[in-house]
């Protein structure tokens, strides 16, 4: 096991594209650590320099107090998972997972052992002889964790490993991922563009975007205090409503009503003025099922969503020009003037497109943001 830290690492390639910015944080001992953000953010560049296959523009990255930047991917004794599985097709499943025992000359004696040891905990003992042809798309990936764990690395690397198999498969490999760490008790780096995997896998979390972390914490951390609209909009699923709001005074004004400010902002108010409201779906119910200071409010509904367990509706929320923020920097800010919301009800509501419902928004699970930079208000008092 080993302790990653990676302190102001930057990467810039030959033609100038910087695609991150000092980047630095701690992946402790034994911790299941997850590198996620949406596509092009730098995530699998940064699992790649840490392995050894990208070089570092900038900073250090240090394993147990060693610095790493100048070794060899071989001398660093980390195991990569790619997403494409990399498995060999004219070898069976035991030759693939014992091959890079082979290549590091161990006897025949040892490297059966290993690799029985690595298929019982994969439960591959019955498909050894099979090639991959023959594998399912979860078989294969056990094949490529396989060849990885019989390595004994101080490490596992992991690129968007699941991002090939079908949704059903997909959560049922991430269990068994999950599960497999936390019997190894090994150090564990998961790359995805997946925040469902993000949150159901990891002890901590780093959110990337456009080459910067934008915060690092618990799966908790990050749903209930993101540091930022990017990460309150990327975190959950569905993802945070936003809405231009003013301050005044210990009243919060909104486009569709006004609200007392939620006790936990009283400190970290920055004045009276423009701010950015963000509230998720399970802040919304059905009038009557709330506290009587939160806001009721009426909506068409125009999407209804029925999972069984869950009932997701989407309404429309008009304001008037007075609301229109100039924040062209803020992606995820709504276009101004109109845009569609999302609020999770008790699936035991018969609700129907076109309805008008009388709904309520919790003023406890509101959130406040910058207007001009975008972070969190509660966590800049």
């Amino acid at each position: 096991m080993a302790e990653i830290v990676l302190d102001n690492v930057s990467k810039q390639f030959a033609d100038g594209t910087r695609v991150l910015r000092n980047t630095s944080f701690t992946i402790h001992d034994g911790e299941f650590f997850i590198l996620v953000g949406p596509s092009g953010c730098g995530k699998s560049t940064l699992l790649n320099m840490i392995v050894g296959l990208d070089s570092v523009s900038a900073g250090e990255i240090r394993v147990d107090g060693r610095v790493i930047n100048d070794l060899d991917p071989k001398n660093r004794n980390m195991a990569m998972v790619f997403q494409s599985y990399a498995i060999y097709p004219h070898m069976t499943v035991g030759e693939n997972i014992g091959f890079p025992l082979r290549l590091a000359g161990l006897s025949k004696a040892e490297i059966t052992r290993k690799v029985w040891d690595a298929a019982a905990l994969l439960e591959l003992t019955t498909l050894l002889e099979r090639k991959p042809a023959s594998l399912s798309g979860g078989q294969r990936q056990r094949v490529a964790m396989g060849r990885a764990l019989v390595r004994n690395p101080v490490a596992f690397l992991l690129d968007e490993p699941l991002s090939n198999l079908d949704a059903r498969l997909r959560v049922q490999m991430r269990a068994e991922i999950g599960r497999l760490q936390k019997r190894l008790g090994t150090t564990m780096i998961y790359v995805t563009h997946d925040q469902t995997e993000a949150m159901t896998l990891g002890d901590r979390v780093a959110v990337l975007n456009q080459g910067v972390v934008q915060q690092v914490g618990t799966p908790r951390e990050l749903y209930q205090t993101p540091a930022n609209l990017f990460v309150a909009g990327f975190i959950g699923s569905p993802g945070m409503n936003f809405v231009p709001a003013r301050l005044e005074g210990k009243r919060l004004a909104l486009p569709f009503g006004e609200a007392v400010l939620p006790d936990r902002l009283e400190k970290s108010r920055p004045g009276d003025g423009p701010v950015i409201a963000g509230f998720r779906p399970e802040a919304v119910s059905s009038a009557g099922q709330g506290h009587s200071h939160d806001l009721a409010f009426e909506a068409r509904i125009d999407v209804v969503e029925w999972l069984g367990a869950e009932l997701f509706v989407y309404f429309d929320i008009a304001w008037s020009e007075k609301w229109d923020l100039i924040l062209p920097h803020l992606s995820a800010m709504p276009e101004k003037g109109t845009t569609m919301f999302v609020g999770r009800l008790d699936p035991s509501l018969k609700v129907s497109k076109g309805q008008t419902l009388r709904l309520q928004l919790k003023r406890q699970d509101i959130h406040l943001f910058d207007g001009r930079t975008g972070r969190n208000l509660a966590m800049m008092a």
